[in-house]
């Protein structure tokens, strides 16, 4: 473990830098922790070595926790005593959001070294980042500097988070809600060459889509045929499907690849090929591969600056699971 962190420390010196919310700042950490991007790094790399669905886990984790109530480590919040419901607990999250144990480790390997100086919320931001360089080479400097909230409600998840049934106009509201653009929705998107999707997410695609009792037309025939013979209709909705069928373990273009030949697995992916505004995008991006992962990286910045908390509104929780006064607000102001 400590030659990973010496490794993960020397290399986060020549990096990618790239621009982000005034509230937050590269290096935030040198001072107090020095060592603690190279913890989390470790951490995950660990994680990610025993089992290659770590990555997708992790950023989708990131992704669940920043579009409600901003980056705050909000999904990190368990059920208390006292019966309140929160966010992980919501139809979204509950048995699909995954990865909650190596944010613990790291952040307990971090207070073992430091003290309590670095947020859950920021230990699920670098996590997230070092996933997307473990799957694509690619690194870049995260800033940092996020606090924790103190409130976690379930009620807030299904307004927040996109379903995959919605249009691309619908997606594109959602975004920019959390002041995001269309390119942020285009490139977030892409997050979907990692991870897998159960049956239960696409089967209204393969045999009723829209109330119709057809298929989706946009989906190629090919890959409708692949699709029901693993989701069979009335069948078992738990079988999962890789959402990029190209390279599942792999951070490329390969999502955009799979779109554009009418293979996107959820409504959402291909939604994005036939809108006029995200159409060009989704094609350039299918035959560029550094482009959109250099893009996704800003990207991913823009979205870790979502409403992030600071100390006047915040903490730095002890525990991830728990807020320091051991119980959850039930405010939705705080």
């Amino acid at each position: 473990m400590k030659f990973l962190v010496l490794i993960f420390a020397v290399f986060a010196c020549s990096s990618v830098l790239l621009s982000s919310s005034d509230a937050l700042e590269i290096g935030y950490y040198n001072k107090v922790c020095p060592l603690a991007e190279a913890i989390v790094s470790a951490t995950v790399f660990k994680h990610f070595l025993q089992n290659r669905t770590v990555p997708a886990a992790l950023i989708r984790l990131h992704f669940h926790d920043c579009f409600v109530r901003g980056c705050d480590g909000s999904l990190l919040l368990d059920v208390t005593p006292g019966g309140q419901v929160v966010e992980k607990e919501a139809l979204p999250n509950k048995g699909s959001v995954r990865g909650f144990e190596i944010i613990d480790e790291a952040k307990d390997a971090i207070t073992a070294v430091c003290g309590n100086v670095v947020s859950c919320a920021d230990v699920l931001a670098l996590s997230a980042r070092d996933s997307f360089f473990l799957t694509s080479g690619l690194y870049y400097q995260l800033p940092t500097g996020r606090f924790d909230g103190r409130t976690s409600l379930a009620s807030e998840a299904i307004p927040n988070l996109p379903a995959f049934t919605l249009t691309a106009a619908e997606l594109k509201a959602n975004f920019a809600r959390k002041k995001l653009n269309t390119n942020d929705l285009i490139v977030l998107s892409g997050g979907h060459t990692l991870g897998r999707a159960t049956c239960a997410a696409f089967t209204h695609r393969l045999y009723n889509f829209q109330n119709t009792s057809r298929p989706d037309p946009t989906l190629s025939q090919d890959y409708l045929r692949i699709l029901r013979g693993i989701c069979p209709q009335s069948g078992n909705p738990s079988p999962r499907v890789q959402l990029d069928k190209g390279t599942e373990f792999i951070f490329d273009n390969s999502y955009y690849a799979e779109i554009v030949k009418n293979n996107g697995l959820l409504q959402t992916d291909q939604e994005l090929l036939f809108d006029q505004e995200t159409s060009a995008t989704i094609r350039s991006f299918a035959k560029d591969n550094l482009s959109f992962l250099k893009q996704f990286s800003q990207s991913m910045i823009n979205m870790g600056a979502i409403e992030v908390k600071t100390a006047k509104d915040g903490e730095i929780r002890r525990k991830c699971n728990v807020p320091n006064s051991g119980r959850i607000s039930s405010h939705a102001t705080e």
